[in-house]
């Protein structure tokens, strides 16, 4: 941010200096996905690259009127969904399991001749579950419809290759890795049929208009690098500290569930319910003693909505919230695992003293989700 001020667009000297720090760190994004350089869009971040991938399918989908996703995509991706379907696109949401796994040949089956756009994560950002692709991907391929997928949740905590995936778009995040916020990128196969949504200049491959966030491209390339050199041993040792957590909990909290598979997951996410306690009062009272965790749901007005991915998923509306998502990273040491662990049992049993949580009826989950 200090030695570099040039516009990478300009061609005076400052400028192309900045030009080839913005294709530096394209490289090294690209690096991580498996992808060539050119075929990387930076972006403002996922919710940015989401909005691209989708409204930018739309854009280009001729006649074909239909985009197949899931019930359990981050908002990002269900907002525009909702918005296209509301100008006359047919949306087919594919249900998970229990575990947040999408049938895959369910959803091949669902693919043809009419559809557009097939989006969804490649990790589910609340219960961690990977999704297994390789039959979606393929049948998209055969009816020419574009495949997106949102990896946002699975870049630096699993092995990517987008040719591999078969995808012709992918979404991912810089903050997510341990990088600077308000940066991210969208894979963009030189073939893939998009348009694009932010209009007034030829910046990034005429993609994406605007001057780019260089210092924030410039940090994502530079934490690519590193997650993508250290990627087995620090997924590794993740996997060893949820591992190490799960267990304590599980030894110390009669009735606690996991919400998502106990494979293929990606090892930083653990999405709990806790019996007998709202899952924001034993958030707020964890970050009292210094534990931040979160609530896979959205507040508004003072309300805290059930979780829609575990709604979804089958569980009921007193269950979702009481579920809170838990994600070590590359910070997390084993200290802090064991102070955590500590943590979290002792003040779920404060709270469930407390509180007792009576147990909203079921019908509640389905008035909720509409």
């Amino acid at each position: 941010m200090e030695e570099e001020c040039g516009n990478p667009a300009s061609a005076h000297r400052s400028g192309q200096r900045a030009r080839r720090k913005l294709e530096r760190a394209r490289e090294r994004v690209a690096g991580l996905l498996g992808a060539r350089p050119e075929t990387i869009v930076f972006t403002s971040g996922g919710a940015e690259s989401n909005n691209l991938a989708i409204f930018g399918a739309a854009r280009a989908a001729g006649s074909r009127r239909r985009i197949v996703s899931s019930a359990i995509e981050h908002s990002s991706i269900l907002a525009p969904l909702a918005d296209l379907e509301a100008r006359g696109f047919e949306v087919v949401l594919l249900a998970p399991d229990r575990d947040g796994s999408i049938d895959a040949e369910k959803a091949a089956a669902a693919i043809d001749d009419s559809v557009a756009l097939v989006t969804l994560g490649l990790v589910n950002a609340e219960v961690g579950a990977i999704q297994h692709v390789a039959p979606i991907a393929e049948a998209a391929r055969r009816a020419r419809a574009v495949f997106h997928l949102d990896a946002a949740q699975a870049a630096g905590r699993m092995p990517i290759d987008v040719r591999s995936l078969g995808c012709d778009l992918m979404t991912v995040s810089a903050h997510k890795i341990g990088g600077p916020s308000g940066i991210g990128a969208l894979y963009c196969a030189e073939e893939a049929r998009i348009a694009p949504i932010i209009l007034g200049g030829p910046q990034e491959r005429g993609m994406r208009a605007g001057t780019p966030n260089l210092p924030g491209a410039v940090g994502f390339g530079a934490v690519a690098e590193e997650v993508a050199s250290a990627l087995h041993a620090e997924t590794s040792r993740i996997a060893s500290l949820a591992n190490t957590l799960l267990e304590a909990l599980f030894a110390a909290i009669p009735g606690l569930e996991l919400n998502g598979p106990r494979r293929d997951r990606v090892p930083n996410t653990l999405n709990l319910t806790f019996p007998g306690v709202l899952g924001e009062s034993l958030l707020m009272a964890l970050d009292l003693e210094g534990v931040e965790v979160s609530m896979g749901s959205a507040c508004a007005a003072g309300a805290v909505e059930p979780s829609h991915v575990l709604i979804a998923m089958g569980r009921s509306a007193s269950a979702a919230r009481s579920s809170l998502r838990i994600s070590p990273g590359w910070p997390t040491t084993d200290e802090e695992i064991a102070f955590a662990a500590d943590a979290i049992a002792r003040v779920w049993r404060r709270v469930a003293e407390a509180e007792p949580v009576a147990e909203m009826r079921d019908s509640g989950a389905a008035e909720t989700l509409r």
